[in-house]
């Protein structure tokens, strides 16, 4: 029997896989865990015992750097414009996770609930939540479904899909055959290309201290919220 293709899935930003890895293998990767550490720069001023995981985020970011960039032979057109579909493929997810993490905490703000009552609803330690909210840990999609029980926020609000290059292309050519044998499918392709995305890019400043502190009343939420576990 003929093995089946492994094809790429509509799947969160796992950081800490990358971590554990101990190594940076993709340009994809590089950009996620590049996001990650800017969001962590923040936050870290407040949680002390982020500072190891952004240490190890750095000196995994130098490492493939020198081993990928700084040989100029190595930094063909091909490599460059891999980079920069990673780069929006990351900055659109990473845009989509902020303001699910906005949503969450907005309502946990209005229930007066906080990261150690998340942990006990979600069945986690307070530590593996607190990786959730800083976006070095996914949310399992039991963890969405649960949220989306008890807060009544949209599945469409809290489950990622935004497919990357590689699944883009399978299922274009996957409706391209079957639409060769179903003139209807084709109906498929217009879905596909006017699929949500995320709604832009992550703005210059989103982690810089000054707009965090002179953000509106949803930035504050997530800055005060999303560091509490007292």
């Amino acid at each position: 029997m003929a093995q089946r293709k492994k094809t790429a899935e509509l799947s969160e930003p796992d950081i800490r896989r990358i971590l554990e890895a101990g190594r940076i293998k993709t340009e994809l990767d590089l950009e996620r865990i590049s996001l990650a550490d800017r969001e962590l720069m923040h936050q870290e001023k407040t949680q002390p015992d982020l500072r190891a995981t952004r240490k190890a985020i750095s000196d995994m970011i130098v490492e493939y750097e020198s081993r990928c960039w700084s040989d100029e032979n190595l930094v063909t057109d091909a490599k460059m414009e891999e980079s920069e579909a990673a780069e929006i493929q990351a900055e659109r997810e990473y845009a989509f996770l902020w303001k699910r993490n906005m949503l969450i905490i907005a309502k946990l703000q209005a229930l007066s609930l906080k990261q150690k009552d998340l942990a006990l609803l979600l069945n986690h330690s307070k530590s593996y939540t607190s990786e959730l909210l800083n976006g070095i840990r996914p949310f399992s999609t039991n963890d969405l479904k649960m949220i989306h029980l008890l807060f009544e926020i949209p599945l469409t609000d809290l489950i990622i899909t935004i497919p990357s290059q590689e699944t883009l292309n399978r299922l274009e050519n996957a409706i391209e055959k079957i639409s060769s044998l179903n003139p209807k499918a084709k109906t498929l392709r217009e879905t596909l290309a006017n699929r949500p995305v995320a709604k832009g890019l992550l703005p210059d400043d989103w982690f810089d201290e000054d707009a965090h502190e002179e953000a509106g009343n949803e930035e504050h939420v997530y800055t005060k919220l999303s560091l509490s576990n007292k």
